[in-house]
């Protein structure tokens, strides 16, 4: 048994490392990038933006916690953090709409079909779904299994959450420096989509990844504060209803 823990934890500590170099190491080329050119290179600037977001939210929630004496504020910037990449994917969707009825007029009425219609519908609808992934968990909209979950106590729900969470914080952290290596693999070749006679730079669309799953990672982490938030002073959040850990 001891070694099985030993081991579990070597390799927590490797996903640790990897997560480390991936978005505290390898990311300096791109701070570097737009320091010296902030509006020359827009894709650049806008992963700039991201990141300085995530910590900008996380720092100035654990500040108003510390001052509070309550991670509610950290619970809610966090929120309302994913709420914001939600609502730019919901537009997504509707941008999407808007150029499949293009591409069905100038293909059908006017006989001249785009190039770039099947690139931008697959990138939309990518970009929106990994924009919406951490909302979803926010709203507890992901499937699961609830026959018995929904009959249990909101104690009861909060372990079983808790656990579940805890087990799925290294999963992500792992996955986001891999699709952080995916990403920069593909921005250090200036890789192309190849899918069509547009063929346009493929990158900037993989880091679409990187960002639901960081998101994903955050709302993770605000769900396991929940939980023991519920576990240690349940009224806390009964006053807002159950479903709001349930």
């Amino acid at each position: 048994m001891l070694e099985f823990f030993r081991s579990f934890l070597n390799f927590i500590g490797r996903i640790l490392m990897y997560f480390w170099t991936s978005f505290f190491q390898d990311t300096g080329s791109f701070f570097k990038i737009v320091a010296e050119a902030p509006f020359s290179s827009i894709f650049e600037l806008l992963i700039v933006l991201f990141l300085v977001g995530v910590a900008l939210t996380i720092l100035i929630g654990t500040v108003r916690s510390v001052a509070g004496f309550s991670v509610m504020p950290l619970i809610q910037a966090v929120e309302n953090y994913t709420r914001f990449f939600a609502w730019i994917g919901a537009w997504g969707f509707t941008l999407l709409m808007m150029s499949m009825v293009f591409e069905v007029i100038s293909r059908y009425f006017l006989g001249a079909p785009t190039k770039w219609a099947f690139e931008v519908a697959y990138m939309l609808m990518g970009t929106s779904f990994m924009f919406g992934i951490a909302y979803c968990m926010q709203m507890r909209r992901h499937v699961r299994v609830d026959f018995l979950y929904d009959n249990l106590g909101l104690k009861s729900r909060s372990i079983i959450d808790l656990f579940g969470f805890l087990i799925l914080l290294p999963m992500i952290l792992w996955l986001c420096a891999g699709l952080w290596e995916y990403f920069h693999q593909a921005y250090k070749v200036n890789e192309l989509s190849g899918e069509s006679a547009w063929n346009p730079i493929i990158w900037p669309f993989k880091f679409t990844f990187v960002i639901g799953f960081v998101l994903l990672l955050m709302q993770t982490i605000a769900e396991v504060m929940k939980c023991i938030l519920v576990l240690s002073k349940p009224r806390v959040l009964e006053a807002e209803g159950e479903e709001t850990i349930g």
